[in-house]
């Protein structure tokens, strides 16, 4: 009986922390170009969405939950970050229920690809989540600086890094870790350092995320606290 109990908690954590995943399939359904090309897009959106002077995305929204104290939203963002955080990569930082505060490093993997020939660009991000709790009201920010890159080369078994050394994987298929700037990329940059369809992407795709984390952080703060909660 104890294992059979330890069993269906696993399933039950499991499936509650794969839910806070953001797949590819949600990117797409909320990643609306309207038939204009991924550059068009990004240049488009990048006169509404600017980088700030440290050269940050800086977005976010303030929300109002009438009848919710400030410790009843902190608890709910709270278990939810927590559920969420369940990989090495995304970190809670700072959670202080008297001055109603949160912040965490919250890990999106593959929000943006392209293959170009041998070579393929993954972008994944890692942006800062930041909270304020107030008594009825919530604000919500998300900030973030850099693309983080897995770079594969599936076809001459070796690739310079950026380093100058050669990375080699098995099968003859290299990986290069790198991390882009947000200001050296298209369609914030002038003189761009890096690919830039990749970049757009990337940046579109970031756009979507921030909008189905504003999505799932409603239905969290619409629920109601369960009276385990509300005896922390």
């Amino acid at each position: 009986m104890k294992n059979i109990l330890i069993i269906v908690s696993l399933i039950m954590v499991c499936s509650f922390t794969s839910a806070q995943v953001i797949t590819k399939k949600e990117i797409e359904e909320h990643t609306n170009l309207g038939g204009v090309p991924w550059l068009d897009k990004a240049a488009e959106l990048s006169h509404q969405y600017n980088l700030n002077d440290n050269g940050e995305l800086i977005l976010y929204t303030i929300k109002e939950y009438k009848g919710q104290s400030k410790a009843q939203l902190y608890q709910k963002i709270f278990n939810w970050i927590l559920a969420m955080s369940s990989n090495d990569k995304s970190v809670l930082l700072v959670s202080n229920e008297t001055s109603g505060q949160i912040q965490t490093r919250y890990y999106i993997p593959d929000i943006a690809k392209r293959t170009i020939g041998s070579i393929s660009y993954i972008v994944s991000i890692r942006p800062l989540l930041k909270f304020d709790f107030k008594e009825e009201r919530i604000r919500f920010t998300f900030a973030l600086q850099t693309f983080d890159i897995l770079k594969k080369d599936t076809d001459s078994g070796y690739s310079i890094m950026s380093s100058g050394d050669y990375g080699f994987t098995s099968h003859g298929v290299t990986k290069d870790n790198h991390v882009w700037q947000l200001k050296d990329c298209y369609p914030f940059a002038e003189k761009r350092k890096h690919p830039k369809v990749t970049s757009s992407r990337a940046f579109v795709n970031t756009l979507s995320c921030y909008d189905i984390l504003v999505e799932r952080i409603d239905e969290v703060l619409q629920k109601p606290l369960s009276a385990e909660d509300e005896n922390w």
